[in-house]
């Protein structure tokens, strides 16, 4: 087993001479009537590639769901229906709005929300769902359409980790009323920070776009002129053009996520009782992340499995917690047996570790990583 040259880090981008020139360009030219070039670029870029009529650069995924809320006009005490293993930015806006999140199952395959835990949390007070392509997989979007638009229930694609996936021919994020994006250090495509929004519907799109900057009414006759109470939701030029040279090279990151995977599965695919990131038929999965759920004959927890990567100099992540565990969300489930209510959520999540998954990686990496988990697990059964 030979030693890496480096700390082998858990997530991180690739940066090229392209992102590099962007970035320069934006700094040296990006200012007063050129304030906005790499905004309005990657606006159109953006939309070219998802699809998406409308998209809106906002500061992060998470004011780009809050938005999303607030459009809909979600009011306090409405319920919102959100897989409970994910990550808590996923449910965070709907605190901030005063509303109840509703933490249902996930799927065992595709580790998204399951829609038959979907359709069973459905009440009078439900006003939105919020599927999340976890880890760059995709959920049955069709069977949550079907669902939604049966109940008349507006659905959030949270596509957070998913920028480049596919299902059935169409990008992540546009298969909902609203989808969200998130550019975060860590993610497959990123911008230091950063999110975005996307609509096909003219006045969702009009109303995030005057909530994100205030409340400021952009066309009326005076300036600075607020109708609502809005928020500093904008994004900068020069995190636009980070964006914009990662967004040209997505298939190339995507690929090079895709390979991570084959590395490790390659590597691990006859070790026994793991279960690794799934895609279905009609399922592009980007693998942002490879996971792997550990069987129950290895008597270890994900937290042992970290500890022991920490020590050979590799760095790695939980599977996700479930929300509804958290000390933040006990108010929301109190008096409700959640492992009973969203059984596979609390049963595979102590057992899955998220490999080291940063563009960086190399393959003799990817073998080191391998070779201490499988030691690992051989003293664990």
């Amino acid at each position: 087993m030979t030693t890496p040259k480096r700390r082998i880090p858990s997530a991180g981008p690739s940066i090229t001479e392209a992102e590099i020139r962007l970035v320069t360009e934006a700094v040296r030219y990006g200012w007063y009537e050129k304030r906005n070039m790499h905004m309005d670029q990657f606006i159109k870029e953006f939309s070219e590639y998802t699809g998406a009529k409308y998209v809106l650069p906002v500061v992060n995924c998470t004011s780009a769901i809050h938005l999303a809320l607030l459009a809909l006009g979600i009011k306090p005490g409405n319920e919102i229906i959100v897989p409970d293993v994910t990550w808590a930015a996923s449910a965070c806006p709907i605190h901030y709005m005063n509303a109840t999140p509703i933490f249902v199952d996930i799927d065992r395959q595709n580790w998204c929300i399951s829609p038959e835990s979907f359709e069973k949390a459905i009440t009078t007070r439900t006003k939105a769902v919020i599927p999340v392509d976890l880890y760059g997989n995709m959920p049955d979007m069709d069977h949550i359409r079907e669902i939604a638009d049966d109940h008349d229930i507006p659905v959030i694609e949270d596509a957070a980790e998913a920028l480049g996936a596919k299902y059935n021919g169409r990008q992540a994020g546009t298969l909902g009323d609203i989808g969200v994006y998130s550019f975060n250090a860590t993610k497959l495509a990123m911008a230091g920070q950063g999110g975005a929004l996307v609509t096909d519907n003219h006045d969702l799109f009009d109303k995030c776009k005057q909530l994100r900057h205030h409340g400021m009414v952009e066309y009326s006759k005076k300036m600075f002129w607020c109708e609502d109470i809005g928020y500093n939701y904008q994004w900068t030029n020069i995190q636009a053009a980070l964006a914009l040279a990662q967004l040209r090279r997505i298939e190339e990151l995507v690929a090079m996520k895709r390979q991570a995977f084959h590395w490790y599965t390659d590597r691990l695919g006859a070790v026994e009782d793991l279960q690794f990131n799934s895609e279905a038929p009609n399922v592009r999965n980007t693998y942002w992340i490879v996971n792997a759920i550990m069987g129950k004959r290895y008597h270890t927890t994900k937290e042992q499995v970290i500890e022991e990567f920490q020590r050979n100099g590799i760095d790695s992540r939980p599977f996700f917690y479930p929300i509804s565990s958290m000390p933040a969300y006990t108010r929301y489930v109190k008096g409700k047996n959640m492992a009973k209510a969203n059984p596979v959520c609390y049963d595979i999540s102590p057992r899955g570790i998220s490999f080291p998954a940063a563009a960086t990686l190399t393959e003799e990496e990817a073998d080191f990583v391998c070779d201490v988990f499988v030691h690992y697990l051989k003293h664990k059964k």
